[in-house]
């Protein structure tokens, strides 16, 4: 793929579409290969790209240290979205086959490429679609001031683009990082909009900020599921801005 950043590359024997994959924040690319052919046997060809400071893309020092995550952050999330377009175009799949499955801050990328690419559909692990909200408990967590809209640092809040393609939210409920209110909120905004059957929010007891077997498990059930629906042919209500 001729792009200036490196994206790791699993494919399927037999493809039936292809698969977007992200890590979280402070996260490799190659720690999620071995995730990734679990999903390139349920027919999919996964791509994981190196994420601007992660990876190979000049690191960050500490990504942990407080003041380099509420500063970047934002910054990591909107540049992988944009990048993913890219991706998209070079994979060899039409945009209508491609899903978005996304850990943590993987699962706020995943979310905002749904938002702006009419892709097939998401998987969110632990992550956020409800952007603003998101700054706000992070904000009051943290005792920074609260955000204006006007400063708000992403081009689209996902939680404003609302339509019938698939979206599993699996989090768990002791998550002390990214709290299930988030994405609590987001499914909530998404039953309002008459999308309670195709916005599932999973939620598993005594789980904090990790993947577990039982999140893969239902993963990949949901994937056959979504699998026998085909590829999508557009939106009902998607606008790209």
């Amino acid at each position: 793929m001729k792009l200036d950043f490196h994206v790791h590359i699993v494919r399927s024997s037999q493809p039936t579409g292809a698969i977007l994959l992200y890590h979280g924040w402070g996260g490799t690319a190659v720690s999620y290969l071995a995730f990734a052919e679990q999903l390139a046997d349920e027919g999919y060809d996964v791509f994981i790209p190196e994420l601007v400071r992660h990876d190979q893309r000049e690191p960050f020092d500490d990504p942990y240290d407080k003041e380099v995550t509420t500063t970047y952050f934002w910054t990591v999330v909107e540049q992988s979205i944009t990048e993913a377009t890219a991706i998209i175009e070079q994979s060899g799949w039409h945009v209508s086959d491609v899903m978005a499955i996304g850990v943590s801050m993987g699962g706020f990328i995943a979310h905002g490429i749904m938002a702006r690419q009419p892709i097939k559909a998401l998987v969110a692990i632990n992550g956020g679609g409800a952007y603003l909200e998101a700054e706000r408990q992070f904000r009051v967590r943290d005792g920074r001031p609260a955000i204006k809209q006007e400063d708000v640092p992403w081009k689209l809040d996902p939680i404003s683009v609302m339509d019938e393609r698939p979206r599993l939210l699996l989090h768990g409920d002791a998550d002390d990082i990214i709290p299930l209110s988030i994405q609590q909120f987001y499914h909530g905004t998404a039953v309002q909009a008459g999308m309670a059957q195709t916005t599932v929010l999973d939620v598993f007891p005594g789980v904090n900020h990790t993947v577990t077997d039982a999140m893969i498990k239902q993963l990949i059930a949901w994937l056959k599921h979504v699998k026998l629906q085909g590829a999508t042919d557009g939106l009902h209500t998607f606008s790209s801005q």
